[in-house]
């Protein structure tokens, strides 16, 4: 079984100061959480911004400052975001890979939010999923396909098919969004089974799903995601910090005699020596 890669989502577009004094949100914060995820054995980072006021944004300046300030302190692959939340038009959506990371996300569908007050419609239509998928090839960025149910796969193939994805392809399964697929392991195993041979693939596990799904993926010889974009709890009333969240999947995989990659090791299982 290949080494375990994990990827640390520190801020996302939801989680506030008011819910966790952990979540980084300027430039140096996130900077900060970068240096100390990867002691803790993290070797990708997948980077949200947030404005002056906490709120998402796609404002290439200040993803520009903060991929920056992460590469200064950091060997770590850093993936960008390009989540409709944060920005507007497709353009606006594309701005954060201007400032050149390796690796960027790609939602390959539309979902509802249902959890949130009042609820979020995440839209991605076919036109912006291929304007972003080509912005990427034409940067030599390779994307991270987010999958939140099982047709989310099927889109990223046909990219593979068109062309707009190389393979060997890198997909998120996304497990236990209100609105998404629920995060059991019935349908881990189904979500795992619909990608491509040569896929690599991470899990995402929401809220107190987080450790279950990271222990199914380590076992099923898949990667994993954590922090407090996804969780912001360590355990039932104990805010995390997202290092701790790092800690605990290297621990597990150390226990269940997986190697955890650094992340040169993480680049090559990746396949980024072709791409970036």
């Amino acid at each position: 079984m290949e080494k375990l890669v994990i990827t640390v989502a520190p801020t996302g577009s939801v989680p506030r100061k008011k819910d966790s004094p952990h979540v980084p949100m300027t430039p140096d914060e996130i900077a900060e959480t970068a240096y100390l995820s990867e002691q803790a054995g993290a070797s990708i980072i997948h980077v949200h911004c947030r404005d002056e006021n906490e709120r998402p944004t796609s404002r290439f300046e200040i993803f520009k400052e903060t991929v920056d300030k992460i590469r200064k302190r950091t060997n770590l692959i850093v993936m960008t975001s390009t989540s409709g939340i944060a920005g507007t038009t497709d353009a606006d959506r594309a701005a954060p890979l201007k400032s050149k990371p390796e690796m960027g996300s790609l939602t390959t569908g539309t979902l509802n939010f249902a959890g949130r007050t009042p609820s979020v419609v995440y839209v991605n239509s076919v036109e912006t999923i291929q304007y972003l998928a080509k912005a990427m090839l034409d940067l030599r960025i390779k994307p991270e396909i987010e999958a939140f149910d099982v047709g989310f796969i099927q889109q990223g193939r046909k990219l593979i098919d068109l062309g707009l994805v190389k393979e060997p392809a890198h997909f998120q399964l996304v497990m236990g969004v209100d609105g998404g697929v629920p995060a059991t392991p019935d349908n881990l195993l189904h979500l795992r089974n619909q990608l491509p041979p040569t896929a690599t693939y991470v899990v995402a596990g929401m809220s107190r799903m987080q450790l279950p799904m990271t222990t199914m993926a380590i076992l099923l010889g898949g990667h994993v995601r954590v922090g407090l974009e996804d969780n912001l709890y360590l355990k039932k009333g104990v805010l995390a910090r997202n290092e701790e969240l790092v800690a605990r999947a290297r621990h597990l995989a150390e226990d269940l005699q997986r190697e955890v990659a650094t992340p040169d090791e993480a680049r090559k299982i990746m396949g980024l020596s072709a791409v970036a």
